[in-house]
């Protein structure tokens, strides 16, 4: 099957282009070419569609290397094949490792048709191999996008599953259980005035009745939305856990460090709901009277982890969910920890029970600044925690893609007077568009970001608005990380293991160091006790 072919000649000799169409026609090749032997002509050509090539090494005006230049400069990926009457190996791999797909010598020209057969089958996989992984990446962040979706309408499931729980046992208690006391109330009444009547038996039936009905609701009230949860936070909602996990045969340890742990109530609710699962869970399978729960903290992380001595299970068992089985419980919780920026780790051998940990990003409140006894020496050099009133505000943005991560970082910036987050951002290319728009002093990038990652994004901001600075955060510190961040502009770097104590002081050296603040040099640079 004769196969069609647009061909470029670079050749000066007509009698040698001619040979070269000869051989192509006669490997097969329906051929339409052009022939030109100059600079200036290659420009104007390019701009058609050739699907080869062809170049002698050396003309009068024009040769090879410069044609691959020019080829480079415009950006086209049109095999190139130098076919030349003398080349020295030197040479001929110079031309190569350019962009010269291979070479011919003219004395070997029968070779040519075999060889720009090879060559445009290689150009032929390397499109399809292109449009393939470029058709798997759309195609993974298409996935990547359901699954966040997913993960969030799981999440905002469970959250509405908890509001119409909390209304509900608000109703219960706002309107049945008061009608059950008011009822009760009544009937005792009564009784009082008829205790000689034959009726009376049926009546304090009766009372026996009002009150199963009211310790009922009370029940469902709790279990549907625990009073303690609402009205005390975690820390005592799981102190109640362990008391009503009695009625289920189940003895808990609660063992937490702190009276109160400071996260949002809808993230609140997800825990609870979710070491609750666990425990039930321990109740339906595990064959053990006992467990225990624990809570800790680091600067930037909580802890909660649920821990039994029972006959445990397969680990690979909790893969993903089953139809009726209790790993889509365990499926679930891993969810909900992922959509509040956090995870789910869990470890169980058989017969030596199982360990549950949902560890997420947490920022305790920050102490108020009169409570804090701090010797004059030990401030940050040039910016202390109460700002004068001669200080600027420091605008930042703030970019991250977890929600519960930004809170936290708002958190800590909310505690110092002199900082103000003026915008926040989920992805890299949202940075650099709120930075263009909001111009902010002090951009906080976390490296692995969607769409556009924090290295890029850095070095945009860095080459279009250089007075910005920016300060790269990450859970990784690795030096490759610190050194990539570095390299595209980042004024710091601060892990986020120890951001509660490096940021703030991260923030101020970097303005200090350029020279933002009153009294700061407006040249030289200060060392920044960021971990760069």
């Amino acid at each position: 099957m004769v196969q069609p072919l647009r061909v470029l000649l670079l050749e000066d000799l007509d009698t040698d282009a001619e040979l070269m169409v000869h051989e192509l026609k006669r490997a097969g090749f329906d051929l339409v070419w052009d022939r030109i032997d100059t600079e200036e002509a290659l420009v104007e050509y390019l701009d058609r569609p050739y699907d080869l090539i062809l170049s002698d090494n050396s003309m009068p005006s024009f040769d090879a290397m410069r044609a691959l230049a020019c080829l480079r400069q415009r950006r086209l990926d049109i095999p190139f094949v130098i076919v030349s009457g003398s080349i020295g190996e030197e040479q001929a791999v110079a031309l190569l490792r350019h962009g010269a797909a291979d070479y011919i010598m003219k004395d070997r020209i029968d070779r040519l048709g075999p060889a720009v057969g090879q060559v445009l089958e290689k150009k032929r996989l390397r499109d399809d191999n292109q449009a393939a992984h470029a058709a798997l990446q759309a195609r993974t962040e298409e996935l990547i996008r359901s699954q966040e979706r997913l993960r969030a309408l799981a999440s905002d499931l469970t959250l509405t599953e908890q509001r119409e729980r909390r209304k509900l046992a608000g109703d219960l208690h706002d309107y049945l259980a008061q009608l059950l006391v008011a009822g009760r109330m009544k009937l005792r009444q009564a009784v009082a005035r008829i205790v000689k009547e034959p009726g009376t038996p049926l009546l304090a039936e009766l009372d026996q009745i009002f009150d199963e009905s009211l310790r009922y609701t009370r029940t469902l009230i709790a279990d549907l939305a625990p009073p303690s949860l609402q009205e005390f936070g975690l820390s005592h909602a799981f102190q109640w856990l362990s008391e009503h996990m009695r009625t289920h045969g189940l003895t808990v340890d609660v063992q937490v460090g702190s009276d109160r742990i400071n996260i949002p109530d809808d993230q609140a609710i997800l825990v609870f709901q979710s070491v609750r699962e666990l425990l039930l869970n321990i109740v339906k399978h595990a064959e053990t009277n006992r467990a225990s729960v624990a809570v800790s903290t680091t600067p930037t992380e909580l802890h909660i982890t649920v821990t039994d001595g029972g006959q445990g299970f397969d680990h690979a068992a909790v893969a993903g969910p089953e139809p009726r089985s209790s790993r889509f419980g365990l499926f679930s919780i891993d969810e909900r920890m992922r959509a509040m920026g956090g995870r789910f780790e869990i470890n169980s051998t058989p017969g030596r029970g199982t360990r549950a940990s949902m560890i997420l990003p947490y920022w305790p409140a920050p102490v108020a600044p009169e409570l804090c006894e701090v010797a004059k020496d030990d401030q940050p050099s040039g910016l202390t925690t109460q700002p004068s009133s001669e200080q600027p505000m420091v605008r930042v943005l703030l970019v991250d893609d977890h929600v519960m991560v930004r809170r936290g970082i708002k958190s800590l910036l909310d505690g110092h007077e002199n900082l103000r987050v003026i915008g926040e951002a989920s992805d890299g290319q949202q940075a650099v568009k709120l930075t263009a728009e909001l111009r902010p002093d002090v951009v906080l990038m976390d490296v692995n970001l969607p769409v556009m990652d924090g290295v890029t994004a850095t070095s945009r901001i860095h080459q279009d608005y250089p007075e910005t600075i920016t300060v790269g955060l990450s859970v990784h510190d690795d030096r490759q990380i610190i050194n990539a961040m570095t390299k595209a502009g980042a004024a710091a770097f601060v892990s986020k293991g120890s951001v509660t104590e490096e940021l703030y002081e991260a923030i101020s050296r970097a303005l200090l160091s350029k020279g933002k603040l009153p009294g700061a040099p407006q040249t030289g640079k200060l060392p920044l006790s960021s971990g760069v």
